[in-house]
């Protein structure tokens, strides 16, 4: 009798399953590190092959003003909001003067943070409440239109006598600037009334004069004179007044500079220790400031300047500087020339201070600027010290 022996079942797993697993296992994997990467977290494959995380899609500046509106605790049915026909944004917002005021130079700063712009601003009022209105534009399309209403409040009369003019003031002046939209921001970011001197015909000079004055600074020209032993700044700047020119030549250009930038309520001298010290070449300059009304301060890039003497002759508004922060790009240097500043504005009523908008200078502003407090010392802009 034959036996049969059972029969055995393979107990090897064919290769093929194990292919197919470690494949799913793969695209199951690859597939997770794609969700991660689309929701901005860490990415191991995408980010080996240098794929780059999708770029989050940039805040609308409605959206900015509403954010800012809350979290300031405006109650969203003080805020109306809609769209009109050309895709303009409108939002109209109910709130107490004090809350405006309190808001205001917040929104100002998101506003520099998400570089846009305040193209337009007025105040208007009838009896009952104040209105202010904010035209906001960041590109051609994006533009925002706010109306702030604030609901007059009944007078108080203090208890306490009024506050008494500061003794003891301090300008300072930024130089130099025209060259780079992240200087002026730098400054805004110092939330001080300081001025800016921008060069004529410098590449940004005349958007630097629009965002510092729809910020609330104060502009000068800073105009370009020949100095004696910089024979290459004297060659390489557009605008810059040369002592061998005519009158004619020095009229006319001085005109065409002071036409370059918008917003000027002054000038000072870039350079110029050959032209300062000239009594009759700083009196041509100076009558064209004078027919514009507009007042002058002395850099006193040399010792031999007349041109604060001119100014006061002509009876021009003017002011010189006392200290230059920045002759030496060390910060310790710089800080101690602050310091010097407010010392002297702290003895004397009053000081002018010039730097430029450099990162070292820009550094120890933020850092000590507020020290003006600690010597008794009040940031005014420079024409409140023109005299």
């Amino acid at each position: 009798m034959r036996t049969h022996n059972p029969v055995k079942g393979n107990t090897k797993t064919p290769w093929i399953i194990y292919v197919i697993f470690s494949l799913l296992a793969i695209i199951s994997a690859i597939g997770l590190d794609f969700i991660h990467w689309t929701k901005g977290e860490k990415s191991y494959v995408f980010s080996i092959f240098g794929i780059k995380e999708a770029e989050k899609p940039e805040i609308s500046i409605s959206q900015i003003f509403l954010d800012r509106l809350l979290t300031q605790g405006i109650p969203d049915d003080a805020i109306s909001r809609f769209k009109d026909t050309t895709g303009t944004d409108h939002l109209k917002v109910d709130l107490s003067l004090a809350e405006y005021q309190n808001i205001e130079p917040r929104l100002k700063q998101d506003l520099q943070n998400a570089k846009a712009l305040i193209v337009r601003k007025e105040e208007q009022e009838d009896t009952e409440k104040t209105y202010y209105l904010w035209d906001v534009q960041r590109s051609e399309t994006e533009k925002l239109a706010i109306l702030f209403s604030c609901k007059k409040e009944q007078p108080v009369v203090s208890e306490f006598p009024p506050v008494s003019e500061p003794k003891n003031k301090v300008a300072l002046i930024i130089d130099d600037m025209g060259y780079s939209l992240d200087a002026i921001y730098d400054i805004l970011s110092l939330q001080e009334p300081i001025t800016v001197a921008i060069i004529p015909y410098s590449p940004l000079g005349e958007q630097t004069a629009q965002i510092a004055h729809q910020s609330g600074l104060e502009i000068l020209l800073h105009l370009p004179l020949e100095s004696i032993n910089n024979t290459e700044a004297n060659n390489g700047i557009e605008g810059i007044i040369s002592a061998d020119m005519s009158e004619q030549e020095i009229i006319s250009l001085v005109e065409k500079n002071l036409d370059q930038i918008p917003y000027i309520s002054g000038v000072n001298n870039h350079m110029g220790s050959k032209i300062t010290p000239d009594a009759p070449l700083m009196y041509t300059i100076l009558q064209r400031l004078k027919q514009r009304g507009l007042f002058f301060v002395d850099s006193r890039t040399t010792g031999k300047s007349v041109a604060y003497d001119v100014a006061l002759q002509l009876e021009i508004p003017t002011a010189q500087r006392q200290v230059f922060l920045d002759n030496e790009l060390d910060e310790d240097t710089i800080r101690e020339k602050l310091i010097e500043l407010f010392t002297l504005a702290q003895n004397g009523g009053e000081a002018v201070g010039i730097c430029h908008p450099v990162p070292e200078t820009i550094k120890v502003l933020k850092e000590s600027f507020r020290l003006a407090k600690e010597y008794g010392v009040t940031p005014v802009f420079i024409s409140e010290l023109v005299r």
